[in-house]
């Protein structure tokens, strides 16, 4: 029989746990937590008709990189405040397209030439910027969206995107436009979302396995496990879009689990006891 936390160690565990807590933003203002892909936003890309497991696949392989493809046509007002989906963009495209396009380099959007281009440079300068100032990379693309509801009586519909993929825009050396590449980090579980759902509805989202043959498919149809039991509630695989998600806090939100440290050694460092109950 292993023998009980003794008072001090509980106090620093709760502690911990408190810290860890204050670190995540589980609200529906993160988005993380909820994302209207319908709103037409200046600073986030909605693609069309690809599907997650071909662009996971294209964009893995070393220095792959992907090209933006305009389906819709540029309107004669401000076309990078324009929606993603606009009356250009025809179900009959996709279909003459077949399969076959889901292995190009390509990624489809539903906006005009100009318009895209106007939304790339926007999105890869701000990125830039906020890489500049704050030393993180904020740009991810994200697959798989979880549609969820805050309760059962809820008429409100909330996505967050499940997997998210660091990537970088970077300019097309033989023409003005830009590529979408891999960044060499670690691809992320959304772990706001995974608090959310511990907390209000007791659902564990699975981590990420760190495999050679994983796909977003297999996560996918573990999430669907995991959250089958809430009725309406539905994992949308192939949602792609390319946005700004701030992951800031969230590796110093694992650095804080006891459970990522061997035999609890978190809370007998002596620097965290000093500061969490004995003072110096």
């Amino acid at each position: 029989m292993e023998p009980s936390a003794s008072p001090a160690t509980d106090r620093i565990q709760a502690l911990l746990e408190d810290a860890r807590r204050r670190l995540v933003e589980t609200g529906t203002r993160n988005r993380l937590i909820h994302v209207n892909r319908a709103n037409a936003r200046t600073n986030a890309l909605n693609l069309v008709g690809e599907r997650s497991d071909a662009v996971f696949a294209i964009l893995r392989k070393p220095g792959k990189r992907m090209r933006f493809r305009a389906l819709g046509k540029d309107r004669t007002e401000d076309t990078s405040a324009a929606p993603d989906a606009g009356p250009d963009l025809t179900e009959d495209y996709l279909a003459a397209a077949g399969d076959a396009r889901h292995d190009d380099a390509f990624l489809d959007t539903s906006l005009g030439p100009d318009g895209l281009q106007k939304r790339l440079l926007r999105l890869a300068t701000e990125a830039r910027t906020a890489e500049e100032e704050q030393g993180v990379n904020i740009l991810y693309l994200a697959l798989g969206f979880l549609g969820w509801f805050e309760d059962a009586n809820s008429q409100v519909l909330r996505e967050a995107p499940l997997i998210l993929l660091p990537v970088d825009l970077v300019r097309n050396e033989r023409g003005s436009g830009f590529d979408l590449r891999l960044r060499d980090d670690d691809l992320l579980a959304n772990l706001p979302l995974q608090e959310r759902l511990r907390r209000d509805f007791a659902i564990a989202l699975p981590d990420i396995e760190d495999a050679e043959d994983w796909t977003p498919a297999a996560y996918f149809d573990a999430v669907a496990r995991s959250v089958s039991g809430q009725a309406r509630w539905s994992v949308e695989r192939d949602a792609i879009q390319l946005g700004f998600f701030s992951f800031a806090k969230l590796l110093m939100l694992r650095d804080l689990d006891p459970a990522n440290w061997p035999d609890g050694a978190l809370g007998n460092i002596d620097l965290v006891r000093r500061l969490l109950r004995d003072g110096f």
